[in-house]
């Protein structure tokens, strides 16, 4: 057939042109980026990174499938901006391929920034745990936060909002929550011709609702049922699903997260398991480099536990890191822990089989994050971004992946 030829020789255009954007992915000419460097570093090219790239062949050529992309990290990923600019232009790669929002967690609800893409209004008293949080052993998952409430009837609506988000529907919605008898959980909708039907998944940690039709404003409501048993309902977060093929982005981000906390999440592996994710990227690492007592060997020995957990579930996925961002100390004095952290992920690159993106050396290296704040594309505390620099970084890594699936494609093997 021509088709697949054609579809190829358009797709390696995507690669630096973004075929299907409303203009090229070409980031601005700054002249402090070492655009040499954007690129994914692969030892042998795992089967995990073929696997990859045939299901995007599916998706990309074939038009079927779904692809599912989970983005792990600390404030960098929780604000949903960085991340946001992925998912818009990986969705964007070529028409229809626009599935779903995926995972969500309703931040506001915990008194935390909400990501500005969706809205969640709520009723009640919630409390927050973060996997931050030293010394607790209360059970945490993908989200790396819950929230919770004794209150005995409860409400939750999402939707959406925002230049990036015309609108997301879904016509499946599993919600996420600790599971025992004194509290139910309902999806509603004022229009009464639409059928809501329910399903409680207690051995799996989550109730879902199949809508007869897509929607783009989710209601729940969350009720206790029997004041004799547990008095409280905790909240992990939301899937949001429908069968379109394409792309989903999932964002599980909690502000000054590292690995230890991400290891103090037991239930990680299982909902990630939830998702059947395709890559993992893993941007872990700014949080532990700003620890005073940072150790390259225990960051080293968290990673690969890390790693471990998510193959335990998912052992066909493609695992990429990316290196930390440069970054000061109280904004005098240069974080030297970047370094050993980008050191660190290029040995689990060698024996792990996961790839790297050198965030730090595509921004430019030491010293890098004032050139970025004059720029405006960095915080006043030279640790964060403004959202034009996360917008930056985006259209980087998604340059990088795409130039990475873009070799897979001159090679024929497809």
């Amino acid at each position: 057939m021509i088709i697949r030829p054609i579809i190829s020789l358009l797709l390696l255009c995507a690669t630096i042109t973004a075929w299907g954007q409303p203009s090229p992915v070409r980031p601005p000419e700054r002249p402090f980026l070492n655009l040499a460097a954007n690129r994914l570093s692969v030892e042998d090219e795992p089967a995990s990174w073929q696997r990859l790239h045939q299901r995007l062949d599916e998706l990309f050529l074939e038009g079927r499938g779904q692809l599912n992309v989970v983005h792990v990290g600390g404030s960098h990923v929780q604000a949903d901006m960085w991340t946001m600019q992925l998912r818009h232009r990986l969705q964007g790669t070529v028409p229809g391929v626009r599935a779903g929002r995926g995972f969500i967690f309703p931040y506001n609800m915990a008194k935390s920034n909400n990501p500005y893409w969706y809205l969640p209004e709520y009723t009640g008293s919630w409390t927050a745990l973060r996997n931050v949080t030293p010394n607790d052993t209360s059970a945490l998952g993908l989200a790396g936060i819950r929230v919770t409430t004794r209150d005995t009837l409860t409400h939750l609506k999402i939707s959406f909002r925002g230049d990036a988000y015309p609108g997301y529907t879904a016509d499946r919605v599993r919600v996420l929550h600790r599971m025992d008898s004194s509290y139910e959980v309902h999806a509603w909708s004022p229009d009464s011709t639409l059928r809501i039907s329910r399903r409680v998944v207690a051995e799996e940690g989550y109730t879902e609702f199949l809508y007869d039709r897509p929607c783009d404003t989710i209601r729940l409501r969350f009720q206790r049922t029997d004041t004799l048993t547990q008095r409280q309902f905790t909240l992990r977060g939301l899937i949001l699903d429908s069968n379109d093929p394409g792309v989903f982005v999932h964002t599980c981000g909690v502000n000054g997260a590292s690995t230890r906390a991400w290891l103090r999440c037991q239930d990680l592996a299982r909902e990630l398991a939830l998702v059947s994710p395709d890559l993992v990227i893993l941007s872990i690492g700014i949080n532990d480099a700003h620890d005073p007592d940072f150790s390259p060997a225990v960051y080293e020995a968290n990673y690969r536990a890390l790693i471990a957990r998510i193959r335990s579930v998912a052992p066909d996925a493609a695992i990429l890191l990316t290196t930390n961002t440069d970054s000061y100390i109280k904004r005098k004095h240069p974080n030297r822990n970047a370094d050993a952290v980008r050191d660190v992920m290029l040995r689990l690159s060698a024996t792990e089989q996961v790839a790297v993106w050198d965030t730090y050396a595509v921004m430019g290296g030491q010293g890098s994050i004032r050139i970025w704040e004059k720029a405006g594309l960095a915080q006043g505390d030279r640790i964060h971004l403004k959202r034009e620099g996360y917008v930056l970084l985006g259209d980087l890594l998604y340059m990088a992946i795409m130039e990475h699936y873009g070799q897979h494609l001159r090679t024929g093997d497809h």
